[in-house]
């Protein structure tokens, strides 16, 4: 039960919260717009998801996304200051140790802007780009690595405790030491942790390609395929299907 909510329940709720406060706070510049096809059958009703333009082709295309990135970071880091806040104020004990450098290492801990910035990208891509994606998959990758997040040992935001910062954030323990090499214990020392770190740096590296990916895209639909929707849906398809060709 513990693991179902803090692995499956807690990361959807989060991500899908951070997505519902950046789109309830701001008015999203975007090209499409995505609505339910009811298909009647004999035997049941068959719903698919449907993108319309909202935009004429002679009123300027949307072909920035930054306000997408900016918006999310924006909530992400307003839901980490409320739980981060939390868990400082309470680490409080005299017998708690090294209370501003756990304090220092949760506010640089970026799950939170990690996986807000993976549901913006995508996001804009489905309203910007036009490439109809469904709910799951835009907050699924971020849903995902919340959840190994917290497997790892981060607390979702329902538990209050907070007396091992270290494990938390997925570092070593910090202990006293005579040479007063603080920072060699927070390098990751064992393979667990190295692994963790490298899966991080993917990510990191995964929002920056998209990020150009995703731009370059928009810039192409309002220059190169002005005007040609149909013959800039052939080329996302045909390049999705060469991607997971490529991947077989």
């Amino acid at each position: 039960a513990d693991f179902a909510a803090s692995c499956v329940a807690s990361p959807i709720i989060e991500e899908y919260l951070k997505l519902k406060v950046m789109q309830w706070t701001c008015k999203l510049p975007r090209n499409f717009k995505q609505s339910i096809n009811v298909q009647k059958t004999k035997r049941r009703k068959k719903l698919s998801y449907v993108l319309q333009p909202v935009r004429s082709k002679d009123a300027p295309q949307v072909a920035n996304i930054n306000c997408y990135i900016t918006q999310m970071l924006a909530a992400s880091l307003g839901l980490k200051l409320f739980d981060v806040s939390r868990r400082i104020l309470m680490y409080t004990k005299e017998t708690d140790e090294y209370k501003r450098i756990y304090a220092v290492c949760r506010g640089t801990f970026p799950i939170h802007e990690l996986c807000g910035t993976m549901t913006a990208l995508l996001l804009a891509r489905r309203d910007v780009v036009g490439d109809n994606l469904p709910q799951w998959k835009i907050i699924g990758p971020a849903v995902f690595l919340h959840a190994m997040a917290n497997f790892r040992g981060m607390k979702p935001i329902f538990k209050w405790n907070s007396s091992t910062p270290w494990s938390e954030m997925q570092i070593n323990r910090l202990k006293k030491d005579d040479n007063g090499y603080i920072w060699k214990q927070l390098i990751p020392q064992t393979y667990s942790k190295l692994v963790w770190m490298t899966i991080l740096f993917r990510v990191f590296g995964f929002c920056i390609k998209n990020y150009y990916l995703v731009g370059r895209q928009a810039m192409k639909r309002t220059t190169t395929y002005s005007g040609k929707l149909y013959a800039f849906n052939a080329k996302l398809q045909t390049d999705a299907m060469l991607k997971k060709t490529k991947n077989d």
